[in-house]
């Protein structure tokens, strides 16, 4: 009787697709996000209609970079991310189009 070894992937740093995106470039981006919205809020010559939509867009890059490289979304099915990303886009529009009326 033989029997069946079970093997496991055991390289845990491996991703799938891959595509290596480096944990330092996406930190990068979030940095430089920051301080663009550390600049706005400094600025004091952008009305607040204009500053109010623009920091939150960036806020919303930088959660879904969040969520989708170090949180490993992007790694997964295309519906994860999807379940993340598009109510918040859709509630920075809702936003965005109240304030300007």
């Amino acid at each position: 009787m033989q029997q069946h070894m079970v093997t496991h992937d055991t390289d845990v740093g491996a991703l799938p697709h891959g595509k290596a995106t480096s944990p330092v470039l996406v930190y990068a981006i979030l940095a430089i996000a920051t301080v663009f919205e550390v600049g706005i809020t400094l600025f004091a010559g952008i009305p607040r209609t204009v500053a109010v939509p623009l920091l939150l867009s960036l806020s919303f890059v930088k959660a879904s970079l969040v969520a989708l490289y170090y949180m490993h979304l992007r790694y997964e099915k295309v519906i994860y991310g999807l379940v993340f990303v598009a109510p918040a886009a859709f509630a920075i529009f809702l936003i965005t189009i109240l304030l300007s009326g």
